[in-house]
């Protein structure tokens, strides 16, 4: 056996078990439920399904709950990414300094993004309440009144505020890029008398792009995806219906497939929702070549 060859047999034979379970836990199911996303499968039906054709997406886009959820979730991810991707970079940037006890601030801030949803939420969930939470227990301190944070007129900023706390779970990514940034670069920036802000602005900045664009497209997927939290700041099952103001597109689909049953259109949903996230990651991919710049050059 030739020496390439046993090096491709070696390769494949390690990613085996990984290709395997993708195929049977992974690819299968996606497949077998984007078909399912055209019949009329509602859980019982399985040998006896109908195809619908297009009429599940097309209710998709005509259903006025699917369509003011989607509207929701994408006000949501235009605040929620570029302020995450800010305070992740802000925060990076912070704890790049060498200072005593740096170590412990830099868990303090991750420690947030490994903290379970549930657990995230009930806390927030004490700490927006109406009848002795904290936030109003601070807001009546400094003579403000206090705030019906879980209600219809506060619901999506409480939901903002608590997705924004685990912002920090890319400081470890933001860490990992400012350290690859040569020295050398600021060192020759300040002999030619650049201030702190054109460093940032001129080395920092261009040279975090790659980050950035990581750190936006995953941004994009999570914040389009979510639907646990929504649901249990405002109630306490995961089939309770949200308030309207945080009743997601991810949310809607759960409801239409656990509280209602009605599979086939949910899957059309969730399939709809992986067309978005495909449109948007291949926006992002496409502009990149204007605003992602590399320390080396990328071509050839």
């Amino acid at each position: 056996m030739k020496e390439k060859t046993k090096r491709v047999v070696a390769f494949y034979s390690m990613i085996s078990p990984w290709f395997i379970m993708f195929l049977v836990f992974g690819l299968y199911p996606m497949v077998y439920g984007l078909y399912l996303s055209f019949t009329n499968f509602y859980g019982f039906n399985i040998k006896k399904l109908k195809w619908m054709g297009m009429q599940n997406y097309h209710k998709v886009f005509t259903d006025s709950d699917a369509m003011y959820s989607l509207g929701r979730t994408m006000y949501v991810t235009i605040i929620n990414v570029p302020l995450g991707l800010a305070i992740g970079l802000g925060l990076a940037m912070l704890l790049n300094k060498q200072v005593r006890g740096v170590g412990v601030y830099r868990t303090a801030f991750y420690l947030p993004s490994i903290v379970p949803a549930i657990a995230s939420v009930l806390m927030w969930k004490f700490m927006f309440s109406s009848n002795g939470g904290v936030l109003n227990g601070i807001l009546n301190l400094v003579g403000l009144d206090s705030v019906n944070w879980l209600g219809y007129d506060y619901a999506t900023t409480s939901l903002l505020i608590m997705l924004l706390w685990g912002a920090g779970g890319g400081v470890l990514i933001n860490l990992a890029g400012l350290k690859g940034i040569p020295r050398d670069l600021y060192e020759a920036a300040s002999i030619d008398g650049a201030t702190a802000p054109q460093r940032t602005m001129r080395i920092t900045l261009p040279l975090m792009t790659p980050v950035l664009f990581f750190n936006l497209i995953m941004g994009i997927i999570g914040s389009l995806q979510i639907g646990l939290q929504a649901i249990l700041l405002s109630g306490s099952r995961l089939l309770d219906r949200p308030i309207q103001p945080n009743y997601l597109y991810f949310v809607h689909a759960f409801q239409q497939i656990f509280a209602f049953q009605r599979f086939a259109y949910g899957m059309a949903l969730l399939w709809v929702l992986f067309l978005a996230i495909l449109v948007l990651t291949l926006i992002v991919f496409t502009t990149s070549r204007y605003w992602v710049h590399y320390e080396t050059d990328q071509e050839g």
